[in-house]
């Protein structure tokens, strides 16, 4: 299959990537890219598809970036953001460098 994707998409191992909150609910991120991130929900209420989304993204080294997007897809345990701000290059490369740490101390 081929991919479409224009910018890297870094995936998270379980329960180890960064926080969202958006409208006082907490999600799971389960991967980032510069232009979208998906995250992981148990409700989907008050979300729809086109729908505007923000909120604050915390990383696990407490540096907060405000994220705004749009919904594009909705399953019953993941929403797929598209950002209309995107997250700084920096800020992807440096969650690499950390996940691989990370793994590395797992192995």
């Amino acid at each position: 299959m081929e991919n479409r994707r224009q910018f890297f998409r870094l995936e998270y191992p379980a329960k180890s990537g960064p926080r969202f909150l958006s409208g006082g609910v907490s999600y799971q991120v389960l991967d980032i890219s510069e232009q979208g991130m998906r995250l992981g929900t148990h409700s989907t209420r008050g979300l729809k598809v086109g729908g505007k989304f923000a909120g604050s993204l915390t990383f696990t080294d407490g540096e907060t970036f405000l994220v705004y997007g749009i919904v594009k897809r909705i399953s019953e345990e993941t929403v797929a953001i598209q950002l209309t701000k995107p997250i700084p290059y920096r800020i992807i490369m440096a969650e690499q460098r950390r996940i691989i740490q990370l793994l590395q101390k797992r192995a």
